[in-house]
């Protein structure tokens, strides 16, 4: 099983980015290097440094055998059964008292931790070894705790209400009907099943229109369809947020048919359009579906100016279905957090963490070089959004390698873990428990999440490779066409 690794909570990440922006600019200013180049390139310098700070830094490591504790002062490790554990609380800068938890080896060399949330530094405390010891503000302290609960074993930590209070984990929502291949099967192989004629046809046509629009964010599209207006022209704009919410539109529909709540659909100005969801991925099958599901979406609604450029030819539609047609394939480009990116990760998960992080990562540099060479400032956009989504995927999967080291999972649930987070700092409020529990739900879909197996990885594959060709392909036939040319050199 893998060691799960608790490292300090990031606090305070914006202003140290924009640190590194402002040196950038002070530096490309003196270098004659272009000033949004050298912001940019300041930023990505500071997100670094921090990076193999974090890397660097103190950490804990809990395997099934028991704990230690890496780049801090003096190194504690000792096997769960011999650990010792206390509690206490220690004075701030403005007065207040922050909680703690304090662990020691045999030889009773320590270490605290603690949920600061935000709040400033505290003292530090005294060790069972007689040395101070600083109070760590650690990510994920509760679930720390939680492993040194049932691992040490400590119940009396917990009140008597939780201690014998036996919980189900988070269950994974199940696929809907029809997206698995039995059911699929079942329902074609239906002798009885009525036949939809033009008029239910269009019925539920337009409900699925009624339902796409309710998702959709009115505001997020009006400021869009003015922004792309001012910036090209109200036809461009028009043609870009229809093919953007059917693309988009795509990704909402695989996430209904798996299970996942999607919160909404955003057309963001000058950046394009996302579907968000509150849920995390169950299955890197999943991930793969729901990520293909826009571009296919959006290469079939392609289609149909190609086809009204074949009725009537005006080169209009023909330059309408290019436009659309490359919009899909920078889509699919394996760069996270586009559609592509999301098949990449889907299919190096599969295989290992380090294999899924390493192509990410290196997606992400090939995304930042492009963008330089080329000039694409969208690019780098696209790739400081992917970094902060790998950050968070892998803090999910972190926590979901400390869920699978708890013996006795069912018996804890989100109650538990918010009690313990309440021993380690300051009160939480309702609204902290909501986050906690969609928090903790996040992880155990990670812990969870079934990896693609060898023929589906083929086919998942070979379906990537198809869209991709067809999209080529529609390019490439529409190239010809006044119009259609400049989208077309794009990919030339």
């Amino acid at each position: 099983m893998e060691a799960a690794v608790f490292r300090p909570a990031l606090r305070n990440l914006l202003p140290a980015l924009l640190a590194g922006a402002l040196g950038g600019l002070l530096v490309g200013g003196v270098a004659d290097v272009p000033l949004p180049l050298g912001a940019l390139f300041g930023a990505i310098a500071a997100a670094i440094a921090i990076g193999v700070r974090q890397l660097t830094g103190v950490r804990i490591v809990a395997t099934e055998a028991g704990l230690s504790v890496k780049g801090g002062g003096a190194p504690v490790e000792a096997r769960w059964g011999e650990l010792r554990i206390g509690f206490g609380r220690t004075p701030r800068a403005d007065g207040s008292l922050q909680r703690y938890a304090i662990l020691a080896d045999a030889r009773g060399r320590s270490f605290a931790f603690g949920e600061r949330a935000g709040v400033g530094p505290c003292a530090p405390v005294r060790g069972l070894d007689g040395d101070e010891v600083e109070v760590v503000d650690l990510r994920d302290a509760a679930l720390l705790l939680a492993l040194v609960v049932q691992r040490t074993p400590a119940w009396w930590i917990l009140p008597p209400a939780l201690q014998g209070l036996a919980l189900e984990p988070v269950n994974a929502p199940e696929p809907a009907p029809g997206l698995s291949g039995a059911a699929t099967t079942a329902a074609s192989a239906n002798p009885g099943r009525p036949r939809v004629g033009l008029l239910g046809l269009a019925t539920k046509l337009l409900g699925t229109i009624a339902k796409a629009a309710k998702t959709t964010s009115v505001a997020w599209a009006a400021v869009s369809a003015a922004a792309w207006g001012v910036l090209f022209s109200w036809k461009f704009a028009a043609a870009l947020l229809i093919q953007l919410f059917v693309h988009e539109y795509g990704h909402v529909h695989a996430m209904r048919r798996t299970g996942m709540r999607v919160r909404g659909l955003y057309l963001v100005p000058f950046l394009g359009a996302l579907a968000v969801t509150d849920d995390a991925f169950t299955s890197r099958r999943q991930q793969a579906y729901v990520a293909l599901n826009g571009p296919f979406w959006g290469a079939l609604f392609s289609l149909v100016p190609a086809g009204l450029w074949l009725w009537t030819r005006d080169p209009l539609w023909a330059a309408v279905a290019t436009w659309w047609a490359v919009i899909n394939l920078f889509n699919l480009l394996p760069i996270a957090p586009l559609d592509g990116g999301r098949v990449m990760q889907a299919f190096a998960y599969s295989y290992s963490s380090t294999l899924g992080v390493a192509l990410t990562v290196l997606g992400l540099g090939g995304a930042v070089a492009v963008g330089t060479a080329f000039g694409y400032e969208l690019v780098w956009m696209i790739a400081a959004l992917g970094a902060l989504e790998l950050l968070a995927e892998s803090q999910a999967r972190a926590g979901g390698r400390a869920l699978r080291l708890l013996p006795e999972r069912a018996r804890f649930g989100p109650a538990h873990f918010a009690w313990l987070r309440g021993v380690l700092g300051p009160p939480a409020s309702p609204q902290a428990d909501v986050l906690l529990a969609r928090e903790l739900a996040r992880m155990e879909h990670a812990a969870r999440a079934a990896p693609l197996r060898g023929p589906e990885l083929v086919a998942w594959g070979l379906g990537y490779a198809a869209l991709a060709a067809a999209l080529l392909a529609l390019v490439a036939f529409m190239s010809h066409v006044p119009g259609a040319t400049i989208a077309a050199q794009l990919l030339s």
